[in-house]
C-alpha cells in the first residue's frame, strides 16, 4: 500500500505554495533555510533524574523526549553545532548542553523548555566534550577538547576556576556521577584520568596496536570501576584506585561503541557497531542477556536512575527502551536520528523529496509539511558505497555491502571495517520492485554511479577496470570506457547526456563524448575534487585546491576560460544555479562546512550559506528552481528558499559594478624536450617534499600529508603515478608536466627515455 500511495503522490498534477507547519523542522534554522529534514545522528543520551524525560545530543542540536509518550522538543541555540555533552542538574530543573565547534554552553530551564542562560566560551576553547553539575547545582564543570577542566558559576555565568592539564587528544570521554573524575581514551588505546587537582594516567595493554582505539568509556556509580570499549570488540574493566585491569570481557563480534553501568553498579550494558546490545554481570563478567532489534550500530546507552529502564540509540535512527532484568523491548521511538545523508532528489511534481541514508534506506518527504511520507527499505544494507537517484526521484541505484561502521561521537567522520561488497542494485521506489539488468552481474567493485538527465541510462565506474553504461529499459550496454583508476571517483552526465565526466581527488579528471565514445579530455586538465556542468551544457566547472576552473564546451573541444582563485578550503560538491549565473561550492573550512556562492561571469564572492555541522555531500535544486536542498554527513537535509536567496543577492549587489576576478587560463609550459620536462617534474617533487620508493612489487608515494601506495596507480594531491608491467613510472604533476621514470642503482628516480619521448 505504501508504494501505491507514493506513486499517487508522484503522479499527482498541480503546484501549490510551499509552506511549513510551526514544528520542530523550523526550530533553529539558519538564515535562508525554511526546513530541516532529519534530526542528526545520536552522539549521547541522558535521562532526567526522575526518568520522565530523555535528552538526546545529536550532530545538529539537542532533542528532549517525554517518556513514554514520545513528545519531542527541539532545543537549538543561535550557533549551529554538534551536541556532544549533556548534563542534568541534580534536581532536574536545569539541562546543560555543549559540543564540537559550538562557542557556547547553553543552560535550559526544563520547566519551560526555554533558554535560561548562555555561557560564552573563550576563543581558545571552541569544543566541549563533557559536562557535569556539582551536587549543589551552583557550579557546572566542563572538559574541553584540549583536556582542560573549567568551572562555571551557574548564576554569574563566569568561569570560577580553570585547571590546565597536559595537552592531549581523545575520541571517547566520560565523567563520574559525582563529577570528581574525568576519563578520556584515544585512538591508540591510551586511557587517561583527571580529577580537580591532579592528573593520573594509565595505559591499556597493547595500546599501540594501530586501529584499535578506545570508542567508549563509562564509570560505575561509585567511580571505582571504569569500563572501556574498543575497536578490537573487547570490553575491559579497570580499577580506578589501583590503576589496574580487573577483567577482560569478550563476546561481541563488532567494535564496542557504547557503554553504560546500571545505577547499582551490578550490570554493564555494552553496544556494538554490529547492532547488538549485551548485558553483563559486573562481578562475574558473565553475559546475562543479548538484546537485538536495531538494524544498525548502537551509538549510545543510558539507564534511568532507578535502573529499571535502559535506553539505546542507534545509527538506524531509532531509540529503543528495554527492561534490563528481562531483556524485553518496552518501546521504540522511530525518531529520525539517522546518520549521513548520501543522496537527495526532488520529484518532478514539486510535492516530494527523496533522501538516502548511508544504509541505503530511502525516505520520501512531503515538501509542504516537511514530514516523512514513507520509507523504502528494500535496498537496505549495513552500509552502501556509491549511490544515485534518477533525476525524477523514481529510481534508486546503489552498491551495498555487509560490515560495520562507527561514527565519531566527539567529532566528524566515521570508520568502516570488513565490508563485504555486493553487486549493483537498481530499484523502482514507486513500486518497490528491483529492476534487473546486466549491471547486477558485472565483475568488480563499483565505486561510482550516475543517471543520465533523461533517467534512461545508468553509468557505473569500477576501480582498475572501466566505466560502463546501460540503457535501463532495454538492458543494452551503451558505453564501455577504459578508465582504470584505483581510487574512488564520481561520474557526471552533461544535461543533454552527450558528455560523461569522471573526477576524484586522486583520479585524473576525464571527459568522454558519449555519442562517439571519444576521450575529449583537455591535456592540461587538473585532478578535480568536484565537477559540474552548467544547465545549458556550455560550461564545465571543476574544483581544485588552486581554485575553481571554468571551461567553455564547444564543438571543437573544451577550453579553459578562467579560474576562481580567491576561494578557501577544499571543494567537495559543485553545482550551478538553475539560471547558470551562480556556482555553488561546498567547502569545509577547518571543521566549519559552508556553501559558497560565486558569480560565474566575474568570479566574485556572493556570500555563503551555513547551517550544517559536518561535510555537505549533495546539493540539488527542485525542478521549478524554487528550492535548494543540501544533504550532509550530519544526517540532515536543509531546504533553502532559493528565490529569497537570489533576491537578497540582487539587492545586496544593486548598483555595484564588478570587475572580473577570474584568473586568466594558465599557459601550458613548453619544454625543449622530454628530458627537460622530466627534470622539471623531479625538481617539483623535491621542492614539495614528495618521494617515490619501491618495495618489491609495491610503490609508495610519501608526501608532507601522508603517503599512498600500490602497484598500478597511486597519487596524492597534484601527483599521479601510473606503473606499467615493465616497471616504468609515468609521473604527472599538475601544471608542471609528465614523464616516464625508472629507479637507478641508488633507488633514485631517473628519466627513462622512450622511443617517442623526444
Amino acid at each position: 500500500m505504501k508504494y501505491l500511495c507514493f506513486t499517487a503522490l508522484l503522479l499527482q498534477v498541480g503546484l501549490f505554495p510551499i509552506s511549513f507547519a510551526q514544528d520542530n523542522t523550523k526550530v533553529g534554522l539558519p538564515e535562508g533555510a525554511i526546513a530541516r529534514l532529519g534530526k542528526g545522528g545520536i552522539n549521547l543520551m541522558r535521562f532526567s533524574p526522575d526518568g520522565t524525560r530523555l535528552a538526546v545530543g545529536t550532530d545538529v542540536g539537542m532533542w528532549l523526549y517525554d517518556v513514554p509518550d514520545g513528545k519531542e522538543t527541539a532545543l537549538f541555540t543561535e550557533y549551529p553545532g554538534q551536541v556532544n555533552a549533556i548534563a542534568f542538574s541534580t534536581d532536574g530543573k536545569i539541562l546543560a548542553s555543549g559540543g564540537l565547534n559550538n562557542p557556547i554552553i547553553q543552560l535550559w530551564d526544563l520547566d519551560t523548555d526555554s533558554k535560561l542562560s548562555t555561557l560564552t566560551l573563550p576563543e581558545e576553547i571552541q569544543s566541549i566534550s563533557t559536562l557535569t553539575f556539582t551536587k549543589d547545582n551552583t557550579t557546572l564543570i566542563s572538559l574541553d577538547q584540549s583536556g582542560n577542566i573549567n568551572y562555571w558559576d551557574v548564576v554569574t555565568r563566569e568561569k570560577s576556576l580553570d585547571i590546565v592539564t597536559e595537552p592531549s587528544s581523545y575520541n571517547a570521554v566520560t565523567v563520574s556521577k559525582d563529577g570528581s573524575t574525568f576519563a578520556t581514551g584515544n585512538r591508540h588505546g591510551t586511557i587517561r584520568l583527571w580529577n580537580a587537582t591532579m592528573e593520573h594516567k594509565f595505559a591499556d595493554w597493547g595500546n599501540h596496536v594501530q586501529g584499535q582505539g578506545i570508542l567508549a568509556l563509562a564509570f560505575s556509580s561509585d567511580r571505582k570501576i571504569l569500563a572501556s570499549g574498543r575497536e578490537d570488540k573487547i570490553v575491559r574493566l579497570w580499577d580506578t584506585e589501583k590503576r589496574a585491569k580487573i577483567a577482560t570481557i569478550e563476546g561481541h563480534e563488532a567494535s564496542v561503541a557504547a557503554l553504560a553501568f546500571s545505577p547499582d553498579g551490578k550490570t554493564l550494558a555494552t553496544g556494538d557497531a554490529g547492532k547488538v546490545i549485551k548485558l553483563w554481570d559486573v562481578n562475574t563478567q558473565r553475559e546475562r542477556a543479548t538484546l537485538t532489534g536495531h538494524t544498525n550500530g548502537v551509538s549510545a546507552l543510558t539507564f534511568t536512575s532507578d535502573g529499571k529502564t535502559l535506553a539505546s540509540g542507534s545509527y538506524d535512527g531509532t531509540i529503543r527502551f528495554w527492561n534490563p532484568d528481562t531483556g524485553q523491548e518496552l518501546l521504540t521511538f522511530t525518531a529520525g536520528h539517522t546518520e549521513w545523508v548520501k543522496a537527495i532528489a526532488f520529484a518532478e511534481n514539486g510535492i516530494t523529496l527523496a533522501t538516502a541514508a548511508f544504509t541505503g534506506v530511502v525516505e520520501v518527504w512531503n515538501l509542504k509539511t516537511a514530514q516523512e511520507l514513507t520509507t523504502f527499505t528494500e535496498a537496505k544494507n549495513d552500509l552502501i558505497g556509491p549511490v544515485a537517484f534518477s533525476h525524477d526521484a523514481t529510481r534508486f541505484a546503489s552498491r551495498g555491502g555487509s560490515g560495520t561502521i562507527v561514527f565519531d561521537s566527539l567529532g566528524s567522520g566515521y570508520r568502516m571495517s570488513g565490508p563485504g561488497r555486493g553487486n549493483i542494485e537498481l530499484w523502482d521506489i514507486t513500486t518497490g520492485e528491483q529492476i534487473p539488468g546486466a549491471w547486477q552481474d558485472i565483475e568488480g567493485d563499483a565505486n561510482a554511479l550516475a543517471f543520465s538527465s533523461d533517467n534512461n541510462i545508468l553509468a557505473a565506474g569500477m576501480p582498475w577496470q572501466s566505466i560502463r553504461a546501460w540503457h535501463i529499459n532495454t538492458g543494452t550496454e551503451l558505453l564501455n570506457f577504459n578508465a582504470a583508476e584505483p581510487f574512488g571517483r564520481k561520474l557526471v552526465f552533461s544535461p543533454d547526456g552527450t558528455l560523461l565526466a569522471t573526477n576524484g581527488t586522486h583520479v585524473q579528471t576525464r571527459v568522454w563524448d558519449v555519442t562517439t565514445q571519444r576521450d575529449i579530455t583537455p591535456p592540461n586538465i587538473m585532478n578535480a575534487s568536484a565537477l559540474a556542468f552548467s544547465p545549458d551544457g556550455k560550461t564545465l566547472a571543476y574544483g581544485h585546491p588552486n581554485g575553481i576552473v571554468l571551461s567553455d564546451i564547444t564543438t571543437t573541444g573544451i577550453k579553459e576560460r578562467g579560474r576562481i582563485s580567491n576561494h578557501q578550503g577544499f571543494s567537495s560538491v559543485l553545482t550551478f544555479s538553475p539560471d547558470g549565473k551562480i556556482i555553488l561550492d561546498t567547502q569545509l573550512i577547518g571543521r566549519q562546512p559552508r556553501i559558497q556562492l560565486w558569480d560565474v561571469n566575474t568570479g566574485n564572492d556572493l556570500g555563503t550559506l551555513s547551517g550544517h555541522t559536518e561535510g555537505i555531500k549533495m546539493l540539488a535544486f527542485s525542478h521549478d528552481s524554487k528550492l535548494l536542498a543540501s544533504g550532509s554527513l550530519d544526517g540532515t537535509v536543509l531546504l533553502w528558499d532559493w528565490d529569497k536567496i537570489s533576491a537578497k543577492i540582487a539587492t545586496d549587489n544593486m548598483g555595484k559594478e564588478f570587475q572580473s576576478n577570474l584568473e586568466p587560463p594558465q599557459v601550458p609550459i613548453e619544454y625543449a624536450g622530454k628530458s627537460e620536462e622530466a627534470e622539471a617534474v623531479i625538481n617539483w617533487l623535491k621542492q614539495h617534499n614528495y618521494r617515490v620508493s619501491k618495495f618489491g612489487d609495491q610503490y609508495t608515494l610519501t608526501h608532507p600529508n601522508g603517503s599512498a601506495s600500490g602497484g598500478g596507480t597511486i597519487g596524492s594531491g597534484d601527483v599521479t603515478i601510473k606503473i606499467d608491467k615493465a616497471g616504468i613510472l609515468r609521473i604527472r604533476v599538475q601544471d608542471v608536466g609528465s614523464a616516464p621514470f625508472t629507479f637507478d642503482e641508488e633507488d633514485n628516480l631517473q628519466y627513462h627515455s622512450l622511443p617517442d619521448s623526444d
